[in-house]
């Protein structure tokens, strides 16, 4: 099967970092602030990638590697690069909310397509899992469903989002939110980028946009969402706005 020991390597990868986090969820945590004060980086952070990492270079030790809080690894002669997001949703984490994931995706260098991606949820026991031509699907309590998305007939929408740490992005964010709201019933902010759009993926959210998103926060749950038969928009060099199911 196309794509399999990449799919292997990111469950095994993302299990350990969700490992980690489950044995420092609510206990005591070291907290540093990176952009701001809401910014948090935590050990958890660390802890969480530092184990993705070493599962990686394992498994795949000439891949390139990528992540939130650590230096990239070029790996050598590199047909592949895994990005990392160890711990999203850190504010969440630290202040005891269940809404915390850990994101693995890999992405092939030559073509630049997105191939593999996993999004595990351990407090909340979802796994989220999505590979290139073959679907999505969550495991929830050893339950598999095939994700694809909500349903288009549904009348009262609603959309998923966040908010940056820059006040003037904030601003730009609230602004664009007054110009989507006639279109939805309401709005949901479950403080985890990769989670909003893997709700979209699984239908229990309608939409999902936000500006000022980082690569390590949308390069698995994307795919997941591609794979689900969602129209999705990555953020560019040029444009840094990311939609899920919106007509584009």
């Amino acid at each position: 099967m196309p794509y399999n020991d990449l799919l292997t390597c990111a469950l095994e990868a993302a299990t350990a970092g969700a490992k980690i986090l489950e044995t420092k969820f609510r206990g005591a945590l070291i907290i540093n602030t990176k952009s701001s004060e809401a910014d948090y980086v935590t050990d958890a952070d660390l802890a969480s990638e530092t184990a993705v990492r070493d599962v990686i270079k394992r498994l795949r030790p000439n891949d390139a590697i990528s992540g939130e809080e650590f230096a990239t690894h070029q790996g050598e002669a590199a047909q592949y690069r895994w990005s990392i997001d160890p711990l999203d949703g850190t504010v969440n984490f630290a202040r005891g909310l269940d809404h915390f994931a850990v994101s693995v995706a890999a992405i092939d260098i030559a073509s630049g397509e997105w191939v593999v991606g996993v999004v595990i949820a351990p407090a909340i026991e979802d796994t989220y899992i999505a590979v290139r031509g073959q679907g999505a699907w969550r495991t929830r309590r050893g339950v598999k469903t095939t994700l694809t998305g909500p349903p288009k007939e549904r009348e009262a929408k609603i959309l998923a989002t966040g908010f940056s740490y820059l006040a003037s992005k904030r601003v730009e964010e609230f602004n664009t939110l007054v110009e989507l709201m006639p279109r939805f019933v309401d709005v949901r902010r479950f403080g985890s980028a990769a989670l909003d759009i893997c709700h979209v993926a699984e239908g229990t959210i309608d939409a999902y946009y936000q500006v000022d998103i980082k690569e390590h926060d949308w390069a698995a749950a994307m795919l997941i969402a591609e794979e689900a038969g969602l129209k999705i928009k990555r953020p560019t060099a040029e444009d840094d706005l990311a939609l899920v199911n919106f007509e584009l």
